[in-house]
């Protein structure tokens, strides 16, 4: 690409244009602001941001690259930014007290490695990141410090790459609460113990489940047990689901159902301080076919004083939805109602809508129905409105896709098929709206109190007495793209939005577009179509302008089995390569015409997580490359054949394509980078300490591959020989770092702080190309002579660089 430069020869880049995109709300906290009175904190998009109810905003922090909230408590936050930085903050002021790192390599993205636990009038806060070995307990201090009270490496004691899941209970019915471990072990990586990153993501062999009980005040091990759930073949032992504990019969149950990757259940009986196995059952491993479903809930332990307690979980066969009853100390099956997807319980009654496919429509009413005898006691027409991402008490852990009842006044916050909020009693069948239309969401708060999420991110506050507070809480905030194409020779950019996109004129004409644009291409005809996702298929759109303004007609549609997660155009516009979401780790993806027709399907693997890639080869030839836990496919577009296989295990890279010489590399993966010929052998490869480069982007300017670490440095690799060319520090970036190439001279990344970093590709000197936007920057395209450029606040800018 080539700039128009200043007089002196140098790049003039100048906002010419903004755009504000709305906002992606994440997660939301009530706290206790500077009065006493409740105050909101929200996560939109990376940008932390504190309100008063009355629409006033206390902060907000855009440049942190905040990725999750991990507790609240009373005016104080510990926030986690990317994947190992933690910070406690004053709520009332957003100001940080404190600050943290976990160790290169590791991560606290889990939502089951932190808790925070009132033991002792204490505030005490535990911490297991994903691969490390080492469990923390730190004291949470008044003003603002943070102490650490005692560190247990536990080395090779358990697999470093699950887990630990942590709950903190009396355990062991010793009148004082004890931190439970679940993790897991086995007896060795094989091959010599080579313990390569590869084979840490995989773990040890011969995997058992590991549980632990340890002090808290020492961090000594009390108790604990390793076991099979299932003496079965496959040696299910990853703690990715429910953990909690209950009372039982002459002692107490840890009860483990794990419901991602591997889905079992496992009850360990705990009696006379000892820990041993009880039952345990395997259902199904996700990976690479997904056929099957194991759903828990949060409230699906079920505690009957004087007797076994239950176990209520919701189970897809790979046909229909059956809501099952196990007695949860002997895993003796007590009942069960087929047809039926299980919400949670409340009280004696379970919270069931009737499904027989593993997605909902969003269209089944809802059933409360007894436990004791499946009668169903009251029918609600709409759906409950869940939420997944709050923070949980400390005696119950969810390490993996949440699905919990937001509970309201002695009953549920559901969701009419208008969209409108109500309440409803599940016990009498009494309801009531609460006269909010167009709920997308729902947040438990403080006094018993919900935080109602709309459709276009504004919050509301909903008292235990069902009162909706007046006015809303409006944040801004989302992870904004946007494309560039041209209509004839008019440019148009588009804006994407999670259920509704812009297409802009030059003269800032704006066309709306139903769904989540993610693709843009031009027909030869010069006119422009949009992809557009939608919960269940992909929609393509014409657009059409003419002196008196513009609209769109609808180009075509593909319907997907489940939800889509990525769709590119390909072969000027005439074919639309589709990637959908078919279980919790698996993918399809096909490539279709636009009315639909499949060219061909790959239904057993697709892009698991990061984008797949279409290229055009010099002699015209289309290709089609994704990436499915490390496996690596190229196929030709049009009829499928399968032309490469890579496998680099559980790798998630991005394929990029290269012609000279002619191959692909592998970029933005956990383990680093290569490049593989046309058959799929490797060429070379530059390994890393896990997640350096995942989920970083990567930018091809002429021979070299620009590739962005997590730590904000940028290392470029010569793509014929994976020669390290230069690698030059930017400083603290997002947590997807974008990166682009103009032509073949110059990288331009972008920085949390908001600024716009031009490196020079030959030399990699590095200088600022343009600096005060306000907000991390997120994302990045270049066109033209133009940047795109957005940031974490929700604003997208066009940077005209001549």
């Amino acid at each position: 690409m080539t700039a128009r430069p200043g007089s002196d020869g140098a790049l003039t880049p100048r906002v010419v244009r903004r755009w504000a995109t709305g906002a992606d709300v994440r997660q939301v906290a009530e706290f206790t602001g500077p009065d006493g009175a409740p105050c909101v904190l929200v996560l939109a998009g990376a940008t932390l941001q504190a309100w008063r109810w009355d629409g006033t905003r206390l902060w907000s922090d855009a440049t942190s690259a905040a990725t999750r909230v991990l507790h609240v408590r009373g005016d104080t936050g510990l926030v986690l930014s990317g994947e190992r930085l933690v910070r406690r903050l004053d709520l009332r002021t957003g100001a940080e007290t404190w600050r943290d790192e976990t160790p290169d390599g590791t991560n606290l993205s889990g939502p089951g490695s932190s808790k925070l636990a009132l033991v002792g009038g204490r505030r005490l806060w535990f911490t297991a990141p994903a691969y490390a070995t080492a469990v923390t307990c730190r004291e949470l201090l008044p003003g603002g410090a943070v102490e650490t009270r005692w560190v247990h490496d536990f080395g090779g004691h358990y697999d470093a790459g699950f887990g630990p899941v942590l709950v903190v209970a009396d355990v062991l019915g010793l009148g004082a609460p004890q931190l439970l471990l679940s993790t897991r072990t086995g007896s060795g990586y094989g091959t010599g113990d080579d313990v390569s990153s590869e084979r840490l993501v995989l773990g040890r062999e011969d995997g058992r489940l590991l549980q632990l009980v340890l002090s808290v005040p020492t961090g000594a091990t009390l108790a604990e047990t390793a076991y099979r759930p299932d003496p079965g073949d496959y040696p299910c032992a990853r703690p990715y689901g429910l953990l909690t504990t209950a009372p039982a019969p002459g002692g107490r149950i840890v009860v483990m159902v794990s419901c991602q990757v591997e889905e079992y259940y496992a009850v360990t009986r705990v009696r006379d301080g000892a820990l041993s196995r009880a039952w345990g059952r395997f259902v199904e491993k996700d990976w690479p076919h997904d056929e099957q479903e194991l759903r828990p809930q949060v409230t699906s332990v079920v505690e009957r004083p004087g007797e076994n307690p239950w176990l209520v979980t919701g189970h897809h066969d790979g046909t229909t939805w059956t809501t099952v009853i196990d007695d949860a100390v002997t895993g003796a099956r007590v009942a069960a109602l087929p047809g039926h997807y299980l919400w949670g319980v409340t009280g004696a009654l379970a919270v069931v809508s009737p499904a027989t496919s593993r997605p909902l429509t969003g269209r089944e009413p809802t059933l409360a129905v007894r436990l004791a005898d499946l009668g169903v006691v009251a029918t609600h027409p709409g759906h409950p409105v869940v939420c997944g991402d709050d923070e949980l008490p400390a005696e119950v852990s969810f390490h993996a896709e949440r699905r919990s009842l937001v509970s309201l006044g002695g009953g549920l916050l559901t969701r009419l098929p208008s969209g409108e909020a109500a309440w409803w009693d599940p016990a009498s069948g009494a309801s009531a709206s609460l006269g909010v239309s167009d709920v997308a969401g729902a947040f438990p708060g403080i006094d018993g109190a919900v935080v109602l999420v709309g459709g276009d991110g504004a919050l509301r506050r909903v008292g235990a007495d069902h009162a909706v507070a007046v006015g809303a809480v409006r944040p801004a905030g989302r992870r904004a793209a946007a494309f560039a194409v041209a209509h004839g020779a008019e440019p148009v950019v588009l804006l994407d939005g999670p259920r509704e996109s812009l297409a802009i004129r030059a003269d800032d004409t704006e066309l709306p577009l139903p769904g989540r644009a993610v693709a843009a291409a031009r027909e030869p005809s010069g006119a422009v179509v949009v992809a557009c996702l939608e919960d269940d298929g992909v929609v393509c759109w014409r657009l059409r302008y003419d002196s008196g303004g513009g609209d769109s007609e609808r180009a075509g549609r593909v319907v997907t089995r489940g939800k889509p997660t990525h769709a590119v155009f390909l072969d000027e516009a005439g074919l639309l390569l589709v990637a959908e979401r078919t279980g919790v780790h698996t993918a399809a993806v096909g490539v279709y015409r636009l009315d639909g027709t499949p060219l061909w399907q790959d239904l057993a693997q697709g892009p698991h997580p990061n984008l797949p890639a279409v290229a055009r080869t010099p002699a015209g030839r289309w290709l089609a490359a994704y990436d499915d836990h490390g496996q690596l496919t190229v196929r030709d577009a049009h009829s499928g054949e399968v032309l490469a296989k890579d496998d680099w295990t559980a790798a998630y890279t991005t394929p990029v394509r290269i012609e000279e010489p002619p191959g692909w590399l592998r970029v933005g993966g956990i383990h680093g980078v290569d490049a593989v010929d046309e058959q799929g052998r490797v060429r070379w490869r530059h390994g890393a300490p896990l997640w350096t480069y995942f989920p970083g982007e990567a930018a091809l300017a002429g021979s070299v591959v620009g590739c962005m670490t997590r730590g904000g440095r940028l290392d470029a690799f010569d793509v014929a020989d994976g020669r390290v060319v230069w690698r030059v520090e930017l400083g603290p970036v997002a947590a997807r770092p974008p990166l682009v190439a103009l032509g073949s001279a110059t990288f331009v990344a972008g920085t949390a702080a908001g600024s716009l970093i031009a490196v020079d590709v030959a030399s990699g000197a590095a200088g600022e190309l343009l600096a005060g936007l306000g907000a991390a920057v997120e994302t990045l395209l270049a066109d033209g002579s133009r940047l795109l450029a957005g940031t974490a606040d929700g604003v997208v800018r066009e940077v005209a660089l001549g």
